[in-house]
């Protein structure tokens, strides 16, 4: 892409054909969907509201995306053609990051809670909201692994960063880097073989 304003890449389709991506090019953040051999756009969202973070479902039939159209930013999932849009958070009045599970039954995203960031996960209908991670720290970026087990991501605190994993219940914290003195530790993602993130 080389358009005017915002250009931010967010998740490849399962056949590596196509991406996800928000573009500004006419005024407003919205998402879009990018053929890699061709460069072909196509605008999936469309109106005067902040469109971000989108993922596709593993079969490629869904998109789950935050937006905020309903006042503050929630979870929205849409057809993978744009239509059928419908709202999945109520709880919170800041969720962001969403990310679709490899078995596509649950979604995880960062929501605010007491000022703090955190991680929860929720079903495709809005059902069987969990919250995964607690305490002090900031829990950001959350990356499924391929086999839906763990899920790794940033843990900000006290001037430190740390890259966690957890099960996908919430179970088994564990830190696996972590930085200080100012560097940064920021969107960990995990290759395709369960072994490497």
């Amino acid at each position: 892409t080389n358009f005017t304003g915002l250009n931010m890449p967010s998740d490849w389709s399962s056949d590596g054909r196509r991406i996800l991506a928000v573009l500004s090019r006419d005024g407003t953040n919205d998402i879009y969907e990018i053929n890699i051999a061709t460069g072909h756009t196509r605008r999936l969202t469309r109106g005067p509201s902040i469109d971000v973070s989108p993922s596709w479902s593993p079969d490629g039939s869904k998109i789950a995306f935050v937006s905020n159209r309903s006042g503050s930013p929630q979870i929205f999932i849409m057809d993978s053609d744009g239509n059928k849009v419908r709202r999945i958070t109520f709880d919170g009045s800041y969720n962001t990051s969403a990310r679709w599970s490899p078995k596509g039954d649950k979604i995880v995203y960062v929501a605010s809670v007491e000022g703090r960031f955190q991680l929860f996960t929720i079903n495709e209908d809005g059902g069987n909201l969990t919250q995964l991670t607690f305490g002090q720290g900031d829990s950001l970026g959350p990356f499924w692994s391929p086999d839906g087990r763990y899920i790794v991501f940033t843990r900000r605190q006290g001037g430190t960063e740390n890259i966690c994993i957890i099960n996908a219940n919430g179970l088994n914290f564990r830190v696996i880097r972590s930085v200080g003195g100012g560097d940064s530790l920021k969107n960990p993602s995990w290759s395709p073989f369960l072994n490497l993130y």
